[in-house]
């Protein structure tokens, strides 16, 4: 049955189903994880630094991810054009590449880190080498499953997705007992490693025969097309995404822990769509690569998202403080659920901006930088000078305020480029005119 309503559906939202379905399973033990397990080891003194810190480990895995992003664009065009050899040197190069970075950041972090402790009040121990670890396998996995994607290879992806959340229910079980917040970013680095190492298995054992082929000298040029603006869109994502939640040290107590908490539902509002953008790149590249049209399907895929995710928000806006006044662990922020209705909002507009940005990538336009990244910026500035204002008493509604705004401004940007743009088709970085074929 699944089967033929996949089928039916289609290339995308045929493997957004199924994909669908396992991280809903994972999602489950994920949901028990962050609402009970994480709130149960974790004081809520130390529980509002939980999400800042996933921050400082994405600002962390930065540089990586910058030269990682591109090679996205180039497995599936290898992919696609039947070129295994070129893809399992990537997997190499990619490999090779993370090693290095990864002990270029662990040298540097006795300089940066203390400074972080120091403004959320925590203490160190092994909570760095945790926070590191964590992201720079968080990073390098999209790459080992991105072969997977561009390969078509969903299944394995779905398996895998719905396996690595009772593998980090287990890792998180028996390390956040014993070291807090280390265990919890060290429960956080058993997906990723799963996720990788099965990616590596998969192709190496469907490809063991495969010899490395270059690719840098013929890739070059496109690598370089991708990696610059990545990095000025990646660099100003993450100053908002840090200006975001440092101020969080300075809200109430009660309200940094009950941002966790509520985000821990609000995310439902995303799990279609980060579904759709996860399948979204591979056959919208695909699709670009044959000259085909893609504008319907990212309006599908856009609406879809934003429709499902707003629907889902008004629920939990209906039902939230019913449900927090009624769970015993959940009832101190009750108080504070009136923030579900804004952060499933923002959740939302964030994954549909995401399928756009993705399907523009994925046709190696670079457009949309014109106004996100000012956009970041704006907010990244504003919460900068109010974090050193002297006397501003930060709360929770302020930093909410700013992720409304900018989120809103960033889905406008969206809708307006493609109000403007209309059924036109810009040239590609290749060159060519990138024009629908008749079908």
């Amino acid at each position: 049955m699944i089967r033929a309503l996949r089928t039916r559906l289609g290339p995308v939202w045929g493997a957004a189903l199924m994909l669908f379905l396992a991280q809903r399973f994972g999602d489950a033990i994920n949901a028990f994880i962050g609402i009970w397990l994480v709130p149960r080891y974790i004081p809520q003194e130390e529980l509002g630094a939980v999400l800042p810190l996933g921050q400082v480990a994405a600002f962390v895995a930065m540089p990586l991810s910058l030269l990682l992003t591109p090679y996205a664009k180039l497995l599936n065009v290898h992919a696609e054009r039947g070129e295994p050899g070129k893809v399992k040197a990537m997997f190499r190069d990619a490999s090779l590449l993370a090693l290095a970075i990864l002990l270029l950041t662990l040298a540097a972090t006795p300089f940066f880190f203390p400074l972080v402790f120091r403004h959320f009040g925590i203490q160190n121990g092994n909570l760095a080498l945790a926070i590191v670890l964590s992201a720079m396998l968080g990073t390098l996995s999209p790459v080992f499953t991105e072969a997977l994607r561009a390969l078509g290879r969903f299944g394995v992806v779905s398996a895998v997705s719905a396996a690595a959340a009772p593998l980090r229910l287990a890792v998180m079980w028996i390390a956040l007992p014993f070291r807090g917040l280390t265990g919890y970013f060290v429960g956080q680095s058993a997906g990723p490693l799963l996720m990788s190492g099965a990616a590596l298995f998969d192709f190496l054992r469907r490809h063991r025969a495969v010899r490395c082929a270059p690719y840098l000298r013929e890739d070059r040029r496109v690598f370089l097309a991708f990696a610059v603006p990545l990095a000025i869109s990646a660099l100003a994502g993450n100053l908002r995404g840090m200006a975001e939640m440092m101020p969080m040290a300075l809200v109430p107590k009660i309200e940094s822990a009950a941002y966790y908490q509520l985000t821990r539902f609000t995310e439902i509002a995303s799990y279609l769509g980060l579904s759709l953008v996860f399948v979204l790149f591979p056959v919208v590249s695909a699709r670009h690569e044959r000259g085909e049209d893609t504008r319907r399907l990212l309006l599908r895929t856009m609406g879809g998202s934003l429709l499902l995710g707003l629907s889902c928000t008004a629920a939990l806006a209906l039902c939230g403080r019913t449900l927090f006044e009624a769970v015993g662990f959940l009832r101190p922020y009750a108080g504070q659920t009136g923030f579900l209705l804004p952060l499933g909002a923002i959740a939302s507009i964030r994954v549909a901006s995401a399928c756009f940005t993705t399907h523009e990538m994925a046709c190696s336009r670079f457009r949309f930088l014109r106004y996100t990244v000012p956009i970041s910026l704006a907010e990244a500035a504003v919460l900068a000078i109010l974090l050193r204002a002297p006397g501003f008493h930060w709360r929770l509604a302020h930093i909410v305020c700013a992720m409304m705004a900018g989120g809103f401004l960033g889905l406008l940007g969206n809708l307006l480029e493609l109000a403007t743009t209309g059924g036109r088709r810009g040239p590609s970085r290749d060159g060519r005119r990138d024009r629908p074929r008749a079908a």
